[in-house]
């Protein structure tokens, strides 16, 4: 885990030597940790916060929070992210800023689910969000600057991976081991400050070339040609990812209201394993052929489809043997989608010199609140039948728009 990468004396900024399998299971380790405070709030711990604050009104509450999240981290990320390119701290440019966020969106996420207040959670989810944003610039801006770029499909799936495993392990951890809504918030908080540490405290990041006080940035102009890919690659994973948000954020009251199961949390956990197992196999696979075949654009496009088909199951027949198999689509789909997804955006940035802002433009976008607005309008004014088909819509859109971009197979 400690081996600084070698960097090409011609191009600087161009990591040459292959990372090692130690710093990959520690990356790794940092993105699970990362996903434990994404994921298990998006998929179950909000909306069962707000059911508890607010039961009359626990869609529009556990929307709001959700839309929160994703305004604060879509208007935060760019900032960071030019700050974190104009870092030169001698501990390391990016890892400093993700050792800060882990700190910044853990200690409040700690509290969350101690609170009786809509407008205490508010303010905390606030602190929570900024902290991801420096986690998710500082992370993401590591492949780029430290993974050659026959390995960035394996180092996809180190970062998709621990994903499948947060919310698989977290679903777990909540709903059978600390079902307490305050223990529950307080035991992914420290999981997820602990497990990023070996990572960003051993592993040496190699030195990059400094910025000088009065140096700019390259400006982001998004017309410019040299960002024609870069952007089809933004519109492909918002699409992608909303898409999916919007079918798998209301399940729980799907199955509840819907399906009227008696138990909705424990079928909502069976169907959170389902998925995931599917997702992890999905995940490896997909980045390790990635990198052998160097062809990226077929398995985002093919990812899309699989989760749409997943959506259009819970459409046209909403049955628990449906959701079943739309489990098992949606974690084929999106495990393919995480495989090869950071890759092929790494491999369309225009400006070795802006990477992190430039990704973090791309991680803002992909934060746009699409999935709790759709939810929100749609189930205020039909059903979900409706919601699965809108979400269906955009994955199909997102599957088109990665054939757009030119100069990636």
């Amino acid at each position: 885990m400690t081996d600084p990468q070698a960097i090409d004396a011609r191009n600087p900024t161009e990591p040459i030597r292959p990372v090692s399998g130690a710093w990959l299971a520690g990356f790794a380790a940092a993105w699970f940790g990362f996903w434990l405070l994404v994921m298990l709030p998006g998929q179950f711990m909000v909306v069962k916060l707000a059911s508890v604050l607010s039961p009359e009104h626990k869609v529009a509450v556990s929307s709001f929070l959700i839309a929160e999240i994703a305004v604060v981290i879509l208007v935060g990320i760019p900032l960071i992210g030019a700050l974190s390119d104009r870092t030169n701290l001698a501990f390391g440019r990016r890892r400093s800023w993700a050792l800060a966020g882990f700190f910044v969106a853990g200690i409040p996420f700690a509290v969350v689910g101690l609170q009786t207040s809509v407008v205490v959670v508010a303010g905390l989810i606030f602190l929570v969000a900024v902290g991801k944003a420096m986690i998710l610039v500082s992370l993401s801006a590591m492949i780029a600057d430290q993974v050659p770029v026959n390995q960035r499909g394996r180092a996809s799936a180190a970062m998709g991976i621990p994903q499948v495993i947060a919310l698989a392990g977290g679903m777990v951890l909540v709903t059978e081991l600390v079902t307490g809504i305050g223990a529950s918030w307080a035991a992914v908080a420290g999981i997820a400050m602990l497990t990023p540490l070996p990572f960003l405290l051993l592993a040496k990041e190699p030195p990059l070339p400094p910025v000088t006080k009065d140096e700019k940035l390259p400006p982001f102009r998004p017309t410019d040609p040299k960002y024609r890919d870069f952007n089809w690659a933004v519109v492909s994973r918002v699409l992608i990812n909303a898409g999916n948000l919007v079918g798998t954020t209301y399940l729980l009251y799907f199955l509840a209201d819907e399906l009227h199961m008696p138990d909705p949390d424990g079928a909502l956990m069976i169907l959170v394993l389902i998925y995931l197992a599917t997702s992890g196999v999905a995940t490896w696979f997909g980045g390790w052929i990635s990198d052998r075949v160097h062809i990226r654009r077929v398995f985002v496009a093919t990812a899309g489809a699989l989760q749409a088909g997943a959506a259009l199951c819970l459409a046209f027949v909403p049955t628990w043997n449906s959701a079943i198999v739309a489990a098992m689509l949606l974690g084929a789909g999106f495990g393919m989608f995480l495989s090869v997804d950071q890759a092929l955006v790494t491999d369309t940035l225009p400006n070795p010199r802006s990477r992190a802002r430039d990704l973090g433009i791309l991680n803002s976008a992909h934060h746009v609140p699409i999935a709790p607005v759709v939810g929100w309008i749609v189930l205020g004014i039909a059903g979900f039948t409706e919601l699965y088909l809108v979400a269906a819509l955009i994955m199909i859109g997102g599957s088109l728009a990665v054939y757009r971009i030119k100069h990636v197979r």
